[in-house]
């Protein structure tokens, strides 16, 4: 029982911070959805804070790259108003190598965290409880942090993915290659652009 309600407290956090993501588009002036052939966006947000942001790589009709940072602060009722910044990106190496790197960590493929949490825990004993027998599974949960939301055109592929805290989960399940594959993302946008370095 316990398992389940940490569960649904997880797809209810995600739920919210999917669904404020068309506030955050229509916020920032930017369409719901992706219409440019090679283009990512990376969605960063979670906490009890007003604050989210957003990066977003895209080839143009022109075959020019571009890379652009959002910072989001969004409207509190009666203590903040909305604040957003945006920010051009330059690349540590060519954005074609940078865009490459991107999809080698094969991020066009991979599903949402959601679908891999049978992963993200020990194998369980059965044991007998309450008169019954029952699967007794241990598994780690992080409650507090930053949650994901990823979607990408790349070769006429569209994906869209949540991950919650992927930094974290690394660490208690460095096997998982959904997990590394991520993090390999979100390495790659932080040290090609400056962005979300702690």
């Amino acid at each position: 029982m316990k398992n389940l309600q940490i569960l649904i407290i997880f797809l209810f956090s995600i739920g919210i911070y999917a669904q404020n993501i068309s506030r955050i588009n229509t916020d920032l002036k930017l369409s719901d959805s992706l219409t440019l052939d090679s283009e990512i966006r990376i969605y960063a947000g979670g906490g009890i804070t007003n604050y989210s942001s957003l990066f977003r790589m895209y080839k143009d009709k022109s075959d020019k790259w571009t890379a652009e940072f959002y910072q989001h602060y969004a409207k509190v009722s009666g203590q903040a108003k909305l604040r957003t910044e945006k920010q051009t990106l330059k690349s540590e190496n060519d954005m074609d190598y940078v865009w490459n790197s991107i999809l080698r960590t094969n991020v066009q493929f991979l599903p949402s965290m959601s679908e891999i949490k049978y992963k993200m825990r020990e194998r369980g004993n059965v044991e007998f409880v309450d008169g019954e027998y029952q699967l007794m599974w241990k598994t780690k949960e992080i409650m507090d942090g930053i949650g994901y939301k990823v979607q990408i055109n790349a070769d006429k592929k569209f994906n869209e993915i949540d991950y919650g805290n992927p930094e974290s989960y690394l660490k208690y399940y460095p096997e998982v290659d959904e997990l590394i594959y991520f993090n390999e993302l979100l390495e790659i946008i932080k040290n090609e652009f400056e962005i979300w370095k702690k």
